[in-house]
């Protein structure tokens, strides 16, 4: 009798230790727990979820981890295949530089999944997280070799979504516009086509950082006077400590002394705040949408070229090179960038395609009517393309004609109805979600144009200066793991 109830307490201790080991595999997959903290035994106890003796193996975690991650990968590799819409990817390039562990030092490839649900909710799903080696050279034979070796076709084919794919997210540079051109070949090769987004984020920030970089002799000058503010990589901290700087110092007589700004210099420092305070106020309004859609960008953009066309009647003449040099970026991006913003806008009840006669019916110096008529013209191309592939059902068509005119389409009854009135608590996927069965085809359109990622980060992310910082909490782990645990915490 006392062996076989010693047997059945090793039995439970057991059951408790397996049951703890999954409890902590899931903690680590599913939450932001450090995983160094398994290793410590006062930090794993804190959590409060464990048996009083459970210290396991790092070895075991990670195959508990992994046999996590292995089955929450079929699910999610289901969803997708199951999935009847287009997906948009996007690559973001993560950089680690650890004083501490050097071999965890380079840079991280980062490739996501963004689509919209049937329930209408914008997911953010990580397929791929990698260390890679990044060329700064220019275009070479050894490009494919390379791109290859990022295993970004390899994961699409993994997942069955290769002929799913509708655009990729990236910055721009030469590198990723090597990147898109490989992609692009491989898609279309299965009749994809592919829209090429650059992240907007990155490129406002490439235009402060110019007008930083002009004003740079100047700053170091101010820091003489005015203590900065850790030096964050992020561009609204270092225009809020140059906006106190002249404000609390550019007044003050510093006697004998080069080494700080003179009054003309100050007033270049002022110029420069005063034009990206109001590129801030755009910004926040902009990346602190919930949920950022590509919907919400053209009406926002479009005050740009007004803060940079009044800063140049309204400055010097040091300002006005700075206003010149970021309307030459900001401009490429317009153009780049255009069509697929004004479609997305149009998809957008409180903008329609009223908004995009209303932007340029205030542009003289082009012709706005053919302008006009060259978005209409796609925005028909693309919902006729959706016709074809998504056919209605019997009974779909039924109620289609006899709720609308025959002589009609869904896209054409849409934007014929007045656009709706601008609200704070606006939600387009919500509205969408609400109307679809009203545009079944054109809604269709929407789920996957509002789906694709216009900024590869939002809110305080999106005014990075420097690559984005890959979580130094994973990457010293081994690649198999560091990849399940930052695609797991995304699918939760």
């Amino acid at each position: 009798m006392a062996g076989d109830t010693k047997g059945n307490e090793e039995v439970v201790l057991e059951d408790d230790q397996q049951s703890d080991l999954r409890t902590l595999a899931e903690l680590l997959c599913f939450e932001e727990v450090p995983p160094k903290w398994t290793q410590d035994f006062d930090s794993l106890h804190s959590i409060g979820k464990f048996s009083p003796l459970f210290m396991p193996s790092f070895n075991e975690v990670e195959t508990e981890c992994m046999e996590v991650f292995e089955k929450m990968k079929m699910e999610t590799k289901k969803i997708l295949g199951n999935f009847d819409g287009q997906i948009s990817l996007s690559v973001d390039i993560l950089r680690c530089e650890s004083y501490f562990d050097p071999s965890c030092c380079g840079d991280y490839l980062c490739l996501s999944a963004h689509f919209i649900d049937e329930n209408w909710e914008l997911k953010k799903w990580v397929l791929q997280f990698s260390s890679i080696s990044v060329s700064v050279s220019g275009p070479s034979d050894d490009s494919l070799h390379k791109y290859e070796d990022w295993g970004i076709l390899t994961t699409l084919e993994d997942w069955g979504i290769e002929n799913k794919i509708s655009a990729l997210t990236l910055k721009n540079d030469n590198c990723n516009n090597e990147l898109v051109e490989f992609v692009k070949r491989r898609i279309q090769e299965n009749n994809v086509k592919l829209f090429r987004v650059y992240c907007c984020g990155e490129m406002i920030s490439v235009m402060v950082q110019d007008a930083f970089d002009k004003i740079e002799d100047i700053v170091h000058k101010v820091r003489q006077v005015y203590t900065f503010n850790i030096d964050y990589p992020f561009w609204f901290l270092k225009l809020a400590d140059l906006q106190i700087a002249v404000k609390s110092c550019s007044t003050k007589d510093v006697i004998g002394s080069n080494d700080v700004p003179s009054p003309e210099e100050w007033k270049k420092v002022e110029g420069v705040c005063k034009i990206l305070e109001n590129i801030d106020e755009v910004s926040e309004a902009l990346f602190y949408t919930t949920p950022l859609t590509p919907n919400v960008y053209l009406y926002h953009l479009h005050w740009v070229p007004k803060i940079l066309a009044k800063a140049s009647i309204d400055s010097d003449s040091f300002n006005r090179i700075v206003v010149e040099d970021m309307s030459k970026k900001f401009d490429k991006y317009w153009d780049d960038m255009f069509l697929l913003l004004a479609i997305s806008a149009a998809l957008d009840p409180r903008l329609k395609m009223r908004y995009i006669e209303f932007l340029f019916s205030k542009v003289k110096d082009r012709n706005g009517n053919s302008q006009v008529a060259v978005v209409l013209g796609a925005i028909h191309k693309l919902f006729d393309e959706y016709v074809v592939r998504f056919p209605l059902q019997d009974y779909q068509q039924f109620i289609h004609l006899n709720d609308h005119s025959k002589e009609k389409s869904d896209l054409d009854c849409y934007l014929e109805q007045p656009v709706l009135c601008n609200s704070k608590d606006f939600n387009a996927l919500a509205w969408w979600r609400i109307v679809g069965i009203e545009y079944p085809t054109l809604s269709r359109m929407a789920r996957d144009f509002l789906a694709i990622p216009v900024s590869l980060a939002s809110q305080i992310e999106a005014y990075y200066t420097v690559p984005k910082p890959a979580d130094d909490h994973l990457v010293w782990l081994k690649p198999d793991l560091m990849n399940a645990l930052m695609c797991t915490r995304s699918w939760v």
